[in-house]
């Protein structure tokens, strides 16, 4: 997965800050379904940054998509497949199956967490800040 950010900070040698505009399910055509308000949220992501990028400059950035859709396929599928086998034998089953689901979806973020979470990588340099350090636009 492939995106533009902008630096915000650098740490080191090797590691940047960076803000993304989250992307919006329906494809950032938000004006048209009216689904997300016109709003488009901001996050901030810790990225390999080897090719010397410095705050304020805009980058391109590329993720793994196999480990993100491998996340989420977890995140949403996981709850869903133990509740329905819980479901099978007992409705309680299905719940305390979901429950479980839901626990461990936690307990795997937070060790994402700890781990460092998904490897992002600034990939190319699209437009140096000329004022080398500004990154508020």
């Amino acid at each position: 997965m492939t995106g533009s950010a902008v630096v915000m900070s650098v740490a080191g040698a090797n590691t940047a800050t960076v803000r993304v505009a989250r992307e919006s399910a329906c494809g950032d055509k938000c004006a048209t379904c009216s689904g997300c308000a016109d709003r488009r949220e901001m996050i901030f992501v810790t990225a390999v940054n080897k090719v010397g990028a410095k705050a304020g400059d805009r980058v391109q950035i590329e993720g793994s998509t196999k480990e993100t859709l491998r996340l989420a396929a977890l995140v949403y599928l996981l709850p869903v497949v133990l509740f329905l086998i819980g479901w099978i034998f007992h409705p309680l089953a299905g719940a305390l199956g979901m429950l479980f689901a839901v626990a461990a979806v936690f307990a795997i973020n937070r060790r994402l967490q700890r781990r460092g979470g998904v490897t992002v990588h600034i990939t190319a340099i699209e437009q140096s800040d000329p004022d080398g350090g500004d990154a508020d636009t």
